[in-house]
Order: C-alpha cells, then structure tokens, then sequence
C-alpha cells in the first residue's frame, strides 16, 4: 500500500490538469471519495475537475456545497484534457461510459477501487478488495499525503463508508471500517445529521413510488427470491427521476426468508437495470458479470439490453438455478 499511495503522491506532484471519474450514475460511494480526493488534489494548487455520466441523487447533493461534480451530458468538457485521470470504483474503463472520451492519448490513469472483479487497468492500479468501501481507501490516500481532514471532507468520507457498508450493518463492515468512522466523527463528521440527509430526506413522490413497489413486491422460489420492478410509466406519472431510486433495492431483503433481492429498472423499451442484493454466501457478483455488470459478493448490478419483461423472466431463471444447486 504503502509504495502504490508514494506513486500516486508523486504522480499528483507533477501533474497539472486531473480528472476525477467514476461509475456510470454515481453512488454514494463513489460521491463521497470523489468530493474528498478533490479537496486534496485542490489543495495542491491543481486544476481539478469531477466528471462524471449520470446526475447526482439529490439525497447527496449536500456534500457537494460548490457543485464540483459535473454530469458529462451537461458538462463543457469536449475541448478540455487532463495529464492525469482518477478512475474510481471501476472494474474496466467501459464503466465510466461517455467520460471516456475525454481520456486523451499521454495521459496518465490511476484506477482505484475494492471491488474483486476489477481488470487492474492504467498507469498505476490499487486494487484492495478488504477494504469495506472506496471511501476507506480514500481516507488512508489522504492520511499517507500527509493531508489535514476537514470537517467538509471528514463527512464526505463519512457518507462514503456509511452508504457502503448499508448503514455499518452489511458484512464488509469491519474493524478498520468502524475505527476510520470514529476517527471521522472525531474530525468532525456529524452522523445525525449525515444519516438525515441521506436515509431521512425522501420526496413526496420518491415514497409513493417506494410504497407502489412494495406493494407490488412479488416472490419466488418459495420465498427466496424477492422482486421489485420499475417501470418508465409509473415513474413519469410519479414524476421521480432515476437518480431518487438509489438504495431502493435494499427494500427487496427486508422480507423474512428472502436469500435474494433483485430490482428491475426499466431504462427504455430494449435496456433494463437490474440490481442485486443478497445474503450470506449466494455471490450475486457472478451473475451480475455474465452481463458485463459487477460489484461485491452481496451486492452487484449490470444493465441487460433487453426489454423489462424479457429481462426479468432471464434474470429471475439464472438466480433459480443458482439457487438450486
């Protein structure tokens, strides 16, 4: 760890655009490391700028105060380069989507990520799958600088582990995760008040359509598998965008004697979202990569290129036999 974080501190020391990237619509993960690492690389008179495919959850949008993070379908960016690009929480360079356009041929890529399925693509990768969320990578970058946390970047960090771990509950929830969270509180990360904006803070209309999905919950396999479906219509006569469904799929294992909890999204009329849940050893990764998708052992996601209907009959079928073996 130590000779990769002394890499990537030099590789900051000589460069002079960055660019901070990650996933195709940003999690809370992914948000919170974004917004810290930006503070370090701006306090290192660097120009620096977060780009990133798909908007912001509005539950997140207090932990970026100066709207640093720009969506790449609104962003001004097609004549801007940088010499030096993060890529955070990706397992390939496809994951970041259209933002790869502006990866210019020279410049140098640093790929930081925990998730076991990553291909250890750029310049320089650090890769640790112990680690309970980007964000606890983050914070050890940040401490082995040399960088005084902030308040700001303390809750950042914060709201990183916090939604990663679901709340400190999920099983990457370890030791280490625990003392980096007291040492943020310490600096000054209010968890109240972080948890209110975050899990306490819904729309109207992003609860109705919470309570339409649950009531319309369906299960399978004797009560093994549980689904949720959402599609375009309702969340247009709800008037909820994508961006508020985050973490509505944790909803899916909330029933007794669910193993498995998937969400199907309706992108459009060819395109599906599906996301995964799961307990204790059913690895929901695998299946998630057949797709192209990725992610953790008990939570995954990929996009099917297939109709709602078409995508849910094949996904619920692979999770079956998965099950049944």
């Amino acid at each position: 760890m130590k000779e990769k974080f002394n890499q990537i501190i030099e590789s900051v020391k000589t460069a002079r655009r960055m660019l901070i990237t990650s996933h195709l619509d940003p999690d809370g993960d992914s948000i919170g490391s974004q917004l810290a690492l930006k503070g370090w690389l701006m306090d290192s008179a660097k120009e620096v700028r977060i780009i990133n495919q798909g908007k912001i959850p509005s539950k997140y949008l207090f932990l970026d105060e100066e709207k640093a993070i720009e969506d790449f379908d609104s962003a001004k960016a097609i004549d801007w380069s940088a010499d030096l690009i993060f890529v955070l929480e990706c397992p390939n360079l496809e994951r970041i989507g259209e933002v790869k356009k502006l990866l210019k041929e020279g410049a140098k890529v640093i790929n930081l990520d925990h998730h076991p399925d990553n291909s250890f693509f750029g310049d320089i990768s650090y890769v640790d799958t112990q680690a309970c969320a980007l964000g606890e990578i983050i914070y050890e970058l940040l401490t082995s600088a040399g960088y005084h946390l902030d308040k700001r970047i303390a809750t950042q960090l914060y709201a990183a582990i916090l939604t990663d771990t679901g709340r400190f509950r999920f099983s990457n929830t370890t030791p280490e995760a625990l003392r980096i969270g007291a040492e943020l509180i310490t600096l000054g990360a209010n968890p109240k008040e972080i948890n209110n904006q975050i899990y306490y803070n819904n729309s109207n209309a992003s609860l109705k359509l919470l309570g339409f999905l649950l009531l319309n919950l369906e299960t399978f396999a004797n009560g093994k598998i549980s689904s949720l479906v959402i599609d375009q219509q309702t969340m247009e006569e709800l008037k909820v965008s994508k961006e508020d469904t985050e973490g509505f799929v944790d909803y899916s294992l909330f029933l007794k004697g669910a193993e498995v909890g998937v969400l199907f999204t309706q992108k459009n009329d060819s395109k599906t979202k599906v996301s995964l849940r799961s307990q204790n050893s059913f690895d929901v990764s695998a299946l998630a990569r057949t797709f192209g998708g990725g992610g953790h052992r008990n939570a995954a996601g990929c996009t099917v290129n297939q109709d709602l209907n078409s995508t849910k009959e094949l996904i619920l079928k692979k999770i079956e036999e998965q099950l049944s073996r």
